[in-house]
């Protein structure tokens, strides 16, 4: 009884609300996707056009051009790179744990009139996916490839089975997996508060993968077919590293510093700015945007599109603490570890803040 209560008055609201504000919202696609992108880049892919192809015709979703290569998707699915998104995962496993659907699949005359939004769910879901498949295909597909140009080049002999397995496990490894998300941070997803759990700690496991192969990658010698000694896989270890400080520090910090440039903005009106942002944008990066008419300042929040922000927004949490602080060193130093509490506040936010729906009603 109290477990039905429970479902009823916590995890359903919930449920729907996490329905809403993700497979139901077309914003929430577009970050997706462009937040899947980002996982390429960060291991230090440039997508080729070829791969891309290949990606797109192998994607399971009803689109022109799609679902060419099912033969490619099953041999994906095997080697467990495809149809493993994080978020998707923990909606719906909270899905599942509410029964969503059964109760009104009872009774025929809501069944008739929830059916079309039961295929709008679907058609949803299966896109949310795709989105997250094309850009593991596609990296998927520019691993093996560059992993077979390295091993050729230093005179080391792979087979394509080997590639393609060595290459399925850094996707697997480096990009998030739902299921490498651990029973502790699953079983997250019952209480009432704490919002897509396991994405940032997915965030924290495939980002510490990622400099942990990189690193790999530039120390590691075997002996080649002739028996010399050799680094085959130094070249890609640069580019993974290049590429992870690129995406998750560069590239947000050069998008906020060429918009001040491009709006005449100065670094004292964004700091303004930021004391008048919501709460939930304090320590964001900011974009600032001036009206060319009024001369208002506005600004959007580049964090809510990029999938490192769990790691770069501590560091800017920090920033912000110093640079509003005293200028005697005590001060200085006081501010700089509340600025690091802050951050691990930060870093900790998804797993304790209120579920999407109490704070609508809150």
């Amino acid at each position: 009884m109290i477990e039905k209560i429970y479902d009823n008055l916590i995890l359903y609201p919930k449920a729907t609300s996490q329905l809403a504000k993700t497979v139901l919202s077309p914003v929430t696609h577009v970050r997706n996707f462009i937040s899947a992108g980002a996982f390429a880049t960060a291991n230090g892919i440039i997508p080729s056009p070829s791969a891309m192809r290949e990606a797109y015709s192998a994607l399971q979703v009803g689109l022109p051009g799609a679902r060419q290569s099912n033969e490619l998707y099953r041999r994906l699915l095997e080697l467990g790179v495809v149809n493993k998104n994080v978020t998707l995962g923990d909606l719906n496993n909270l899905l599942k744990d509410i029964s969503f659907g059964e109760t009104v699949n009872t009774n025929k005359v809501l069944s008739l009139l929830l059916r079309p939004l039961s295929k709008i769910k679907k058609v949803s879901e299966d896109l949310y996916t795709a989105e997250d498949d094309f850009w593991k295909i596609t990296s998927w597909a520019m691993e093996k490839q560059r992993l077979g140009n390295a091993y050729a080049k230093a005179g080391i002999t792979r087979t394509a089975k080997e590639l393609e397995e060595e290459a399925a496990s850094i996707i697997r490894n480096n990009i998030p997996n739902y299921d490498y998300v651990g029973d502790f941070i699953k079983g997250l997803r019952k209480l009432p508060f704490g919002n897509f759990v396991s994405f940032p700690s997915e965030i924290l496991r495939t980002s510490t993968n990622i400099i942990k192969r990189a690193v790999d990658e530039i120390t590691m010698q075997v002996k080649n077919d002739k028996g010399e000694l050799v680094k085959p896989l130094a070249g890609i270890g640069y580019q993974r590293l290049i590429g992870m400080a690129t995406t998750a520090v560069a590239v947000p910090t050069a998008v906020a510093e060429a918009a001040k440039v491009l709006y005449d903005i100065t670094e004292e009106e964004l700091e303004a700015l930021r004391r008048y942002v919501p709460e939930w944008s304090k320590n964001s990066t900011l974009i600032p945007i001036r009206d060319k008419e009024t001369g208002e300042l506005k600004y959007i929040d580049f964090s809510h599109a990029n999938a490192y922000d769990v790691l770069y927004r501590p560091v800017q949490t920090v920033l912000n603490a110093v640079a509003s602080g005293r200028n005697d060193k005590d001060g200085i130093m006081d501010d700089f570890m509340k600025g690091l509490i802050t951050a691990s506040s930060e870093l900790g936010k998804p797993f304790v803040e209120e579920a999407i729906w109490t704070e609508a009603i809150g």
